[in-house]
């Protein structure tokens, strides 16, 4: 098990994956924000937190740069926090991202999947005298399809999968807007 100084080591080193594993091409390319909704599909999580929580991550904002496809880090991060209940879940993904149109247009759409690791810290109130909670390390794999339009803004929908622990499935879809600030 981390600590919490540990994970955060690891969590900020991972941040930095993307630029590291940049490939120079003739293509700008732009680091970014990304914010969103996540919807998870658990009833007892939707009871007990919310129809809706809030995603954030931080990465590329063109998802297939060169129009070829490509390996890819994605950080993405979902957080909620009601009733007492709250839940905060980190996935660090590697996979294939491929896009799926002409890619010297303004907008080109595009596929992706990755699998990786997922860091998930809960306390859930199961029954008024119950309370379920853990910091746990595991295994994050997601689809995703979406858009980027122009070289800086990317829209996309995406399912991510997670472990399950003490009953509560943590699986989700998420809808996300990044934006490129950044030049590299």
């Amino acid at each position: 098990m981390f600590s919490g100084r540990s994970l955060g080591t690891v969590l900020a080193a991972l941040t930095l994956v993307p630029v590291a594993l940049a490939q120079s091409n003739q293509t700008e390319q732009f680091l970014g924000p990304e914010v969103g909704v996540f919807f998870p599909t658990s009833s007892k999580l939707k009871d007990r937190l919310g129809d809706s929580w809030f995603s954030f991550g931080f990465g590329r904002s063109t998802a297939v740069p060169g129009g070829k496809t490509r390996t890819a880090v994605d950080w993405t991060g979902f957080s909620k926090s009601s009733g007492g209940n709250k839940v905060f879940m980190g996935a660090v993904t590697f996979g294939a991202v491929l896009p799926l149109g002409e890619t010297t247009s303004e907008v080109v759409p595009y596929v992706a999947g990755r699998a990786g690791l997922s860091y998930i810290d809960y306390a859930i109130n199961v029954t008024p005298a119950q309370r379920e909670g853990g910091k746990r390390l595991g295994y994050n794999a997601n689809a995703e399809i979406g858009v980027n339009i122009g070289k800086r803004v990317n829209l996309a929908v995406r399912y991510d999968v997670f472990p399950q622990y003490d009953g509560f499935r943590f699986d989700g879809l998420s809808i996300t807007l990044k934006y490129g600030l950044t030049r590299f």
